[in-house]
């Protein structure tokens, strides 16, 4: 059986190799999302460039003629407005149950009388 100090010194053996793979880890996705940053800074600078000489010809040539003229898709000449990377807009999955609608009496300007109005037609 183990003594007091022999489980204290296993426990902190692999307490250390715990720790220095998660430090690891967290260097490692720090770097990456700092990396990232810089290439989206690059991006968001290349697209204002692009944006500036689109807008510039404009002046010389249509859309159309420029994306003629370079083989590349009129698409891809305008502003980029979202970020790259998996950016999809998506509905949200919480809906509110259907039911019967409601009806509201609607009261006319010519009239004393309140109207019932009902969508369920």
């Amino acid at each position: 059986m183990a003594t007091e100090d022999e489980i204290r010194a296993r426990v902190e053996a692999a307490d250390m190799s715990r720790s220095q793979a998660r430090a690891e880890a967290a260097a490692t996705i720090a770097a990456d999302i700092e990396r990232r940053m810089k290439v989206r800074a690059e991006l968001a600078e290349m697209d204002a460039a692009i944006a500036t000489a689109v807008a510039e010809s404009a002046k010389i040539m249509t859309l159309a003629e420029l994306s003629e003229f370079t083989g590349i898709a009129e698409h891809e000449l305008l502003p980029q407005d979202e970020p790259a990377g998996d950016t999809k807009l998506r509905r949200s999955t919480r809906r509110k149950a259907a039911g019967p609608r409601k009806t509201r009496p609607v009261v006319l300007p010519a009239s004393d009388a309140p109207v019932a109005v009902s969508s369920d037609f």
